[in-house]
């Protein structure tokens, strides 16, 4: 199939493009510069603007683009860093979705030939905070009210209901916490285990939906390649687990502790009170139960086999 892939340069997107090749795909990057190459396409979400000549080209887009929602390094914690939720952090985080959003569902409707699939990113935090409750695909009782569970409802998947194309299969990829080596929140994690310094977010009951960088991107294989699926997705392990659990279960396999309690209202002060609920407090008890439906075999279920991966690396 030809693909077209925004966000390719991304922590996701880069890995995403090099399995598409693998597994014998034509990759097209959405670039918002002039393109340089054949398999670049131009658009520019914030005017609007895109190459409908290459868009309707395509079998099939994979978007992954948008303003990160978590800092760069762990100095994007600290005020006046760029990385923690201002008021401007939080308009990028939200246009950055909204318009790209809005460009592709005017893209679809207005062509006479398109992709038959379009597989958007979107956010685990769309269900909101639901405690100790078991989310599935089908829970549709949004706790709103945080800034991120907008985001990913309003931003991300509200606007792709007006594609008026009936034969276009739209996937939502509803992502939890990714781990993987070489994005912030994995590197604050293992530093802070190798430390003796991790162990319970302020209650460290709150449940964390993870999955692991290798099965975000087979995942987005599998729903790309299977035409049964539609709609959300939740991509995570089938485990979630309680934040002092996952940390304990983390520590275990570095040889280490996990004892040291880190006060909700320290976390609050030091990353903002927005920006901790929604990496660290939020509590979302997430199943796959539509990849496990339709027999995605994970390839890191227990942390403690993706905690393995990371400590020889």
């Amino acid at each position: 199939m030809k693909v077209g892939v925004t966000g390719a340069s991304g922590f996701i997107g880069k890995k995403v493009c090099k399995s598409l090749e693998e597994n014998g795909h034509e990759v097209y990057k959405f670039v918002r510069r002039e393109p340089k190459a054949e398999n670049e396409i131009y658009w520019k979400p914030s005017k609007q603007e895109i190459d409908n000549e290459k868009f309707e080209s395509l079998d099939a887009v994979i978007h992954l683009a948008g303003e990160s929602i978590a800092p760069k390094d762990i100095f994007g914690f600290l005020p006046f860093s760029g990385g923690r939720w201002t008021k401007e952090k939080k308009s990028r985080i939200y246009w950055s979705r909204k318009w790209s959003s809005d460009l592709f569902v005017d893209a679809f409707n207005k062509a006479e030939n398109y992709p038959k699939i379009f597989i958007s990113s979107s956010g685990s935090t769309i269900y909101g905070d639901h405690g100790d409750e078991i989310i599935t695909e089908n829970t549709n009782n949004f706790n709103r009210g945080a800034f991120d569970q907008l985001v990913a409802e309003e931003a991300w998947e509200e606007p792709l209901k007006n594609i008026n194309k009936q034969n276009v299969r739209v996937v939502n990829a509803r992502t939890g916490i990714v781990l993987g080596k070489g994005n912030i929140t994995t590197q604050l994690i293992v530093l802070t285990t190798k430390l003796n310094i991790s162990g319970p977010l302020g209650s460290g009951k709150q449940y964390w939906s993870w999955v692991s960088i290798e099965d975000v991107v087979a995942s987005y294989l599998f729903c790309l390649e299977n035409n049964e699926i539609t709609g959300p997705v939740n991509f995570v392990s089938p485990i979630p687990l309680q934040q002092k659990e996952f940390s304990s279960r983390f520590a275990k396999v570095f040889k280490k502790f996990s004892i040291l309690p880190a006060p909700a209202f320290a976390l609050n002060l030091l990353m903002g009170s927005e920006l901790a609920h929604g990496l660290i407090f939020c509590s979302l008890r997430i199943i796959p139960e539509k990849l496990l439906r339709f027999g995605y075999e994970f390839k890191y279920s227990t942390i403690e086999e993706y905690a393995e991966v990371l400590s020889n690396g």
